[in-house]
């Protein structure tokens, strides 16, 4: 049986995933860090996804009123 996620659910859910993901991007540059390879890419996508990350949660404050 598939599961019905509200829009404000499915945008929580969106938030929690992508914050996953910053995590583990942030866990990519330590290695890359660690390794003396080069950062500039790995630390723009991580920028990139920060934004993402604030406009993701201000969609969920505009639901949740």
């Amino acid at each position: 049986m598939a599961v019905i996620e509200t829009a404000l659910e499915m945008c929580v859910r969106h938030v929690v995933e992508q914050e996953d993901r910053i995590i583990r991007q942030e866990a990519l540059i330590e290695r890359l860090r660690k390794a003396r390879l080069p950062l500039d890419a790995a630390l723009q996508m991580l920028r990139e996804m920060r934004v993402l990350l604030e406009e993701m949660r201000s969609h969920v404050t505009r639901l949740s009123n």
